[in-house]
């Protein structure tokens, strides 16, 4: 019987001192994959803000711009990517809140990734690059950008991107189907007849929106990008008087940046030219007192601005090596035919202070049509 006893505790201790190993392999093992989950996984919380002043010297002199927007950054695994941007704002006491953008990203290779969901319009450099106000050299946006513009600012859909070098050069590319833009016929905002809605939730017609952009970067110090752009969309509501009209909207962008010696300092150049295109159609003449009168008109319109900065980089005293001049010109063309519009053309000189590398000053004087306008930002990245 003792040896029955001896001979039972003897294998007793054996499977617990086994179970004991066993549980610590399987809490090693788990502890081990969580370590690499976390390692792989990266969360970034980051964003700008901006405070405008602005006064046209005479009856306007407004402080209630107030720019706020964090930016969420978040990469689960090596080849997903999430981002997303809450833009605030409040001016002139009301509060605006939206999404900017929220899209997924996955890498496939190293030329290919995929993206999906509300991500910045790929139409030219200006509103993917150049719109956020600790970028923006100027304090506010060219003309046409915004309501009433000429041009995407954000899409709803699938896009495939990526770069890929050639010799010295580069080209980067990207290509996407999304919602699209919808057709203005003017019944909730009369004289607005064939203007194009942008950042639609919901598709109003079967047809997708189809476009992209190709930039070449001939230099191998990449300091010139020229870049071309193209969407075509059926824009009007399905089963309506307008279910065949359709848009080609078309960009041409350039960008050049280089430190120059003999000037002391960096060289800074954007330009863009939006066109866009409409099929012709027929809508009703908000002013004809019938209610019935129709009216139509070749519905073509542009928007040009061009950009140049110079900051004084090289020079050894600090103070004047952190102050920026920047000069642009924009333009607004119109058809003829049109109702409550006409062409208008910027002028717009401002005089930055970088604070640091992601906070600045600008002081802004700018002319729009006979309307002027002293301009005072501080924004900075967080």
């Amino acid at each position: 019987m003792k040896k029955i006893i001896s001979l039972l505790l003897i294998v007793t201790s054996i499977n617990i001192a086994t179970a004991q190993q066993y549980n610590n392999a399987a809490k090693d093992s788990m502890q081990a994959q969580q370590k690499s989950n976390s390692s792989l996984s990266r969360f970034l919380l980051t964003g700008y803000t901006a405070l405008t002043v602005e006064t046209d010297g005479k009856e306007k002199f407004n402080m209630g711009q107030v720019q706020f927007s964090p930016i969420l950054l978040w990469k689960p695994s090596k080849n997903i990517f999430f981002e997303a941007e809450l833009e605030t704002e409040l001016n002139a006491g009301a509060l605006d809140i939206g999404l900017e953008y929220a899209d997924i990203s996955y890498i496939i290779n190293k030329y290919i990734t995929l993206r999906a969901g509300k991500f910045l319009a790929p139409f030219g450099i200006y509103q993917d690059r150049l719109h956020a106000s600790w970028i923006n050299k100027l304090p506010t946006a060219p003309l046409g950008f915004g309501h009433d513009g000429v041009g995407t600012s954000s899409e709803i859909g699938i896009a495939l991107s990526g770069g890929i070098p050639i010799g010295p050069s580069k080209i980067n590319y990207i290509i996407y189907a999304s919602n699209g833009p919808q057709l203005n016929t003017g019944k909730e905002e009369p004289g607005e007849e064939g203007m194009l809605m942008y950042e639609n939730a919901l598709d109003n017609n079967f047809n997708k929106a189809v476009g992209g952009r190709l930039g070449i970067l001939p230099f191998s110090n990449s300091s010139l990008e020229l870049g071309g752009s193209v969407q075509y969309a059926k824009v009007g509501d399905k089963a309506s008087d307008y279910d065949k009209v359709t848009s080609l909207m078309y960009s041409f962008d350039l960008s050049f940046t280089q430190q120059v010696g003999f000037l002391k300092g960096m060289i800074d150049v954007k330009a863009q030219m939006n066109g866009l295109n409409v099929s012709k159609a027929d809508y009703i003449d908000p002013y004809d007192s019938t209610g019935t009168g129709l009216y139509t008109y070749d519905n073509k319109r542009s928007i040009i601005f061009g950009q140049v900065a110079y900051r004084p980089s090289m020079l050894k005293i600090k103070v004047l090596k952190n102050f920026e001049g920047v000069f642009r010109y924009s333009i607004l063309n119109l058809p003829e035919g049109v109702k409550e519009n006409e062409d208008v053309s910027q002028i717009a000189l401002g005089l930055n202070y970088w604070i640091t590398w992601r906070s600045v000053i600008k002081f802004a004087y700018q002319k729009t049509g006979g309307k002027e306008n002293y301009l005072l930002q501080f924004a900075t990245s967080f």
